[in-house]
Parts: C-alpha cells; structure tokens; sequence
C-alpha cells in the first residue's frame, strides 16, 4: 500500500469512527432506549440484563449506522482535502482524479464486506438473544401453558390454526386441542379432540376421541358433525401440526435469520395466489427482506462512489454540514428504500429490484458525479 492510499485512508478512518459513535447513539436514544425505560419500569430488569440487551440490539443498529458513517466519511475526508487545497497539489503532481478517487472507494469497499459479515453472522442471533430476552421477561418460561398458533398454509391452499387449553413440552402432550381449517378466510372445517399426543416415531399428533365440524364456506353455516372412533386416531402428515418444541417456539422474524435461513423459510413455503393478499404482501415482504441482507451492507460501497466526488468539490466541509448533508441523503436512501418495498410488496417489482432501488438510484447519480469530476 503506497503513501497516498495510507493517507487517505487515514482520513476517512476518523470521520468514519465519529460517525459510527453519533448515529449509533442517535439510534440508540430514539429507539432502543424507549425499550429499555419500558423493561425497568414494568419488568425490573436488572442493570446486568439491560446492558445484555443493549449489547444484542448493537450489531443491528450497526448495520444501519455503517452506511451513513461511510457517507460522512467521505464528505469530510474528501472535503478537507479539498478544502485545503490538497487535491490541487496533488493534481498539479501529476495524480489523476481516478488514483485520488480509488483509496477512497476501496475503504468503502472493505466497510461493505464487514458490514456484509455483520449482518449474517452477528445480526441474526444477536437479535433473536435480544427478543427472547423481552419475551422471557414478559412471560417466564412455563411447562405447561396455553397454545394459539398463527395460520399456517398447508400444501392443498388450506391454512390451519391450532388452539390448545394446555401444551405440554416435556409430555409432548396436549389437551383441549382444537384445529381450525380455514381458506380465503372461511372457515372449513373443524376438529376438536380431549387430549392429542406426539408420535415421535411417526412424526404426527395422535388425537383422543376426535369430533369433526363442517361448514359452508359462503354462509359458515354448520353443515354436519360427526363423532370418530373412540380412542387414538393419528392425523395425516399433511395436517398434523408441527412438533411439541416447534409449536413451543415462536416464529422468528426475518432479521433473526442468516440469509441461508431465510431463503431455505422461504422455499418450504407452499405457493401463494393473490386471492390471498394479506399472506401474498407478507410473503414478497419477506423476499424483499432477504435481498436487503446484501443490499443494505452493499449501500457502503454506492455511498462512497456518490458522496468522493462530491466532497471533492472546492468548497470547505465542516462538521456540522457533513452531518448534515449526511442525514439529509440517509433520509433520501431510506424515501427509495420504503418506495421499494411498496412496489415489493404488492408485487409491481420483483423482490430483488425493490431491495436494490436505492441502491441503483444512488449508484446512477454516483458515477454521473465520477464522470463530472474526471473532466475537471
């Protein structure tokens, strides 16, 4: 690495570190701390699990400071550079834009590949600690507790939900089991057993003296019920609910998965018909969630082509107006983020082209701004 590339970097490195420190504790003053007033007050956490819980939301707030750190970087090094009329000297030496330009560009690019690795290895289960934290708090761990699931899609476009007076983890048992059928929000079908246990061996629920409801979709009317067989009667694995410990656990958010996790989540998943918008809006939710585990860390590298010229400028960039300019971009980033994920959302663009809108939109005017600067 030669003198100019040491130097340059060197420069950035401070306004980065500032950065890192000043949104973070925006962040953190905005956000995670209403969270934490609220676990003191209501569950009297501790100050040992309140630091904990603050350590495990870091990793992702981050993620979201990286970025706008790079582009204050930038505008500050690149600006005092300039300000200073090193960038003449410099061109006057015989340095062209493009060797003044790429010192830069590379810092920006090893801040994305960190980023990139924060955000699939410490993000995911940093953030799953810090929910878990909340929910243990909310509600102390229980053998025995009652179960509501959310609506599960099954292979034939029904969805099901199970709801239990009491599961039973250790037993692998439940009782007072009821499974609901449902499609396009009309109720189908509904069983009802005394007590339900897991086959560990087949790999279903086995239901105690079941009872079966129909209805009429269009009218959910009763159409007929009917008593089965006295005894144990194992359900089709097609509509056997998951296991004890599944059922157990909650459903984890998308920012509580690696990227491999999510795309394998994503790809269990039975296919989806529009006629069902609310789970058609949440599934392309989530594809547009799992493009931004790359997107976002990648946004380090777009800010750092956009914001290098840019400083380059001839005038002086304070503190106070890289600051500035820093959020007032962040803000433009997160406008084309949010317009993204509408149009992801309800399907007007693919998953990819709504996580990377941002992106492209900032990267154009990044290199319309490198090819200004390279013909001064």
């Amino acid at each position: 690495m030669k003198i100019l590339d040491r130097y340059i970097m060197a420069e950035m490195a401070s306004p980065f570190l500032f950065g890192v420190c000043a949104f973070t504790l925006l962040f953190f003053s905005a956000e995670t701390l209403m969270g934490v007033a609220k676990m003191i007050l209501e569950s009297q956490a501790g100050i040992g699990m309140v630091i904990k819980y603050l350590f495990n939301r870091l990793p992702y707030v981050l993620i979201m400071t990286f970025p706008m750190s790079t582009l204050l970087a930038a505008l500050m090094a690149y600006g005092r550079l300039s300000g200073d009329s090193e960038i003449i000297a410099l061109k006057a030496g015989g340095v062209g834009f493009f060797r003044i330009f790429l010192p830069g560009f590379f810092f920006c690019f090893f801040i994305s590949l960190i980023s990139l690795a924060v955000n699939q290895y410490w993000v995911p289960p940093a953030t799953k600690q810090a929910y878990n934290m909340v929910l243990k708090l909310q509600a102390p761990d229980q053998i025995e507790r009652a179960l509501i699931t959310s609506p599960r899609l099954l292979s034939n476009g029904d969805e099901q939900m199970i709801y239990a007076h009491v599961l039973n983890v250790n037993e692998q048992t439940m009782k007072g089991v009821y499974v609901h059928f449902f499609r396009n929000n009309n109720r189908l079908r509904e069983l009802y057993a005394k007590e339900a246990r897991w086959n560990d061996k087949l790999k279903v629920w086995e239901v105690l003296d079941i009872e079966a409801r129909d209805f009429d979709p269009a009218t959910g009317d009763e159409r007929y019920s009917a008593k089965g067989r006295k005894g144990w009667t194992a359900m089709s694995k097609g509509e056997s609910p998951a296991s004890p410990e599944q059922l157990a656990q909650r459903k984890l958010r998308p920012e509580e998965m690696t990227a491999q996790e999510l795309s394998s989540y994503l790809n269990s998943l039975p296919p989806i018909e529009k006629t069902n918008p609310e789970e058609y809006r949440k599934r392309n939710k989530y594809k547009v969630m799992y493009h931004q585990k790359i997107s976002l860390p990648m946004s380090c590298l777009v800010f750092g082509a956009f914001a290098i010229p840019l400083g380059l400028r001839p005038q002086r960039t304070s503190t106070s107006i890289g600051f500035g300019l820093s959020l007032f971009f962040i803000l433009l980033y997160y406008v084309f983020m949010t317009i993204g994920m509408m149009l992801g959302e309800n399907g007007a663009a693919a998953p990819w082209l709504a996580a990377w809108l941002p992106n492209i939109v900032f990267a154009i005017v990044g290199v319309c701004f490198v090819a200004d600067a390279s013909r001064k």
